[in-house]
């Protein structure tokens, strides 16, 4: 059976201190708007990748932590991934900035994972490494598989806060954990297929149409009916009509 990853985007959209500072444009970024959007985008990497998803948080309410491992618990996911983006100090803009990832102390497989993930990020984002650590975060703690808290940036940074806000860094983040995770269970990263733009069909011009109609088409038909050749006749009435569509004009 596919792989069943647990999908969290921390916090809600109305969480308190969840948020950036005023940023320079006057803006202010709901933490919840990176990370659901981000776990979106990976929940659809994801199934492309063969995996099957859970996500614990559904709506834009701040779902408790406990009722977020315990939907991972009870339906056994192999892999809990909380998605967040971080900040510093009282409130204020500084200059701390960079991607860490957490996971549980003691656990073996969660090490592995966070390692595997932090990588990934790492690579796509290139924004300063600040580490893999442990912490006693409920999500890491009370999930009973490998579970992993990313932080994908500051919101305190005004550069990063730019990143955060922004629709290809949130892409970029949900294929780098999509990429990290394929790798942490051993199975290809499948790209999204790329379809071709349709070329416009390219209109005959009428007098070449009305040309090869009267040159050759309508003395076919004549020839034919004089045969006594219905069949004839009305491939040619057919390919007139078709000769006429294509060139923008009225069949008859």
């Amino acid at each position: 059976m596919a792989k069943l990853i647990a999908l969290c985007d921390g916090h809600g959209m109305e969480t308190a201190g969840k948020r950036t500072p005023l940023l320079p444009n006057g803006v202010v970024m709901r933490e919840n708007e990176f990370n659901r959007r981000v776990v979106a985008l990976l929940d659809v990497h994801l199934k492309r990748c063969g995996f099957r998803t859970l996500l614990v948080a559904q709506t834009d309410v701040d779902t408790p932590l406990r009722a977020r491992t315990d939907a991972a618990n009870a339906a056994k996911a192999d892999l809990y991934l909380s998605v967040h983006a971080n900040a510093f100090g009282a409130g204020g803009l500084n200059s701390v900035r960079g991607i860490e990832t957490f996971h549980r102390l003691g656990s073996v497989e969660g090490a592995k994972a966070a390692v595997t993930l932090h990588r990934s990020l790492l690579g796509g984002t290139k924004l300063p490494n600040r580490g893999v650590k442990t912490a006693d975060f409920h999500v890491l703690r009370e999930t009973r598989m490998p579970a992993v808290l990313v932080e994908c940036g500051f919101m305190t940074n005004v550069e990063e806060a730019a990143l955060l806000r922004s629709e290809a860094y949130r892409v970029e983040c949900a294929e780098e954990l999509a990429r990290g995770v394929c790798e942490y269970f051993g199975l290809p990263f499948v790209r999204e297929a790329k379809t071709n733009p349709v070329e416009p069909a390219v209109k005959m011009d009428p007098k070449d149409a009305n040309h090869i109609i009267d040159s050759f088409v309508r003395p076919s038909r004549a020839d034919a009916l004089k045969k006594g050749d219905q069949a004839g006749a009305a491939e040619a009435h057919r390919l007139a009509n078709e000769l006429r569509k294509a060139s923008g004009q009225p069949t008859q």
